[in-house]
C-alpha cells in the first residue's frame, strides 16, 4: 500500500492543532551544519539597526541587536542549516521572551542577509494574526556592494508540492502578493485547506524566504525555498492546543506542480 492510501491517513473534520501535524514534518529537512562555530558575523540592517551574531561551538550564538524595536541581546541554542550555494539558515527563540523568535538567512560571501522577527501576540491581540513578522534585509560585514533581499511577486501563480515525509504532502497555490492557498493531501490535515496571509521575498535568483500566518490557530512559519535544488527549510512558530509555544523545524522535498498564468486577465494584488 502506497504512504497516500494508508488508512489512518482521512479526511477529518477537526481542525488540527500545531502539534498534531508537525510531529516528523522534519524527515525530509537538510542536516544541521556546524561550520559557522567559531565565526562571528554582522549585519548592517537597511532600516538602521545592527546585528551581530557569534557562534560557538554546540549550536550556541551570542547576538545583541541595537536601534531595532525589537532589539536586545542574549546567548541561545540554534538551528543552523547550509542551503542554496553558501548561504546559512539560522534560526533561534529569544528565551528572554519566550514568544519571539529570530531567523537570519545570509550569504556571508556575497554579503546579503535578511533577519525575519517573529512574535505570538497574546489573547487580545489587534493585528491581523496572532503571530506577526517583520522583515530586516541588511549587508553582512561592511559588504555594501550586495543586492538586498527585496518583497517578490515571482511566485505568483505556482503550485508547488512539498513532501516532508512519507506522511506528509502539501500543495501550495500562490494567489496574490498576499495570500496562498495550502491543501494538504496526505496527513493529519488531509483534506484540509486554507487561504492564509503570506509575505515573500527574494534573496537571489530561485532561493526565496516565504512566510505565511494562520488565521484560525495561532501559528506562523518561516521557510527558504531553494527551487534550484528542490529543497525547502523552515519552522513553525506557535502555541500547542493546551498554550505551550513550540519553534518547531520543517523541511520537504520541493515538486513544482503547475502555473497559472494571468497574462491575458487581472492580475492579482
Amino acid at each position: 500500500m502506497s504512504p497516500e492510501a494508508k488508512p489512518n491517513l482521512v479526511e477529518s473534520a477537526e481542525w488540527r492543532n500545531m502539534e498534531d501535524f508537525s510531529e516528523g514534518i522534519d524527515t525530509n529537512r537538510l542536516p544541521q551544519t556546524d561550520a559557522l562555530a567559531g565565526h562571528t558575523h554582522s549585519v548592517e540592517l537597511a532600516d538602521g539597526g545592527v546585528a551581530e551574531f557569534s557562534f560557538t561551538a554546540g549550536q550556541r550564538v551570542s547576538w545583541k541587536v541595537t536601534g531595532e524595536e525589537w532589539g536586545g541581546e542574549g546567548e541561545e541554542s540554534y538551528d543552523g542549516v547550509a542551503v542554496g550555494e553558501g548561504a546559512f539558515w539560522v534560526d533561534f527563540s529569544i528565551s528572554a521572551r519566550k514568544v519571539e523568535s529570530i531567523t537570519l538567512i545570509f550569504q556571508p560571501v556575497t554579503g546579503w542577509a535578511l533577519i525575519v522577527h517573529s512574535r505570538i501576540h497574546d489573547e487580545n491581540f489587534t493585528t491581523e494574526t496572532r503571530v506577526m513578522q517583520t522583515f530586516h534585509p541588511g549587508y553582512v560585514d561592511g559588504i555594501t556592494s550586495a543586492e538586498l533581499p527585496h518583497e517578490t511577486r515571482e511566485l505568483i501563480g505556482k503550485r508547488t508540492l512539498f513532501r516532508y515525509s512519507v506522511n506528509h504532502l502539501y500543495e501550495h497555490i500562490y494567489l496574490s502578493s498576499r495570500r496562498f492557498v495550502w491543501h494538504n493531501l496526505v496527513g493529519e490535515q488531509r483534506g484540509h485547506a486554507a487561504a492564509e496571509l503570506a509575505t515573500t521575498w527574494k534573496l537571489e535568483k530561485g532561493l526565496y524566504v516565504f512566510t505565511w500566518r494562520e488565521e484560525k490557530i495561532p501559528v506562523g512559519t518561516v521557510f527558504l525555498f531553494d527551487y534550484a535544488r528542490g529543497r525547502s527549510t523552515g519552522k513553525f512558530i506557535g502555541l500547542t492546543g493546551d498554550g505551550r509555544i513550540e519553534n518547531s523545524a520543517g523541511g520537504a522535498e520541493i515538486i513544482e506542480f503547475g502555473f497559472s498564468n494571468y497574462g491575458d486577465h487581472q492580475e492579482p494584488v
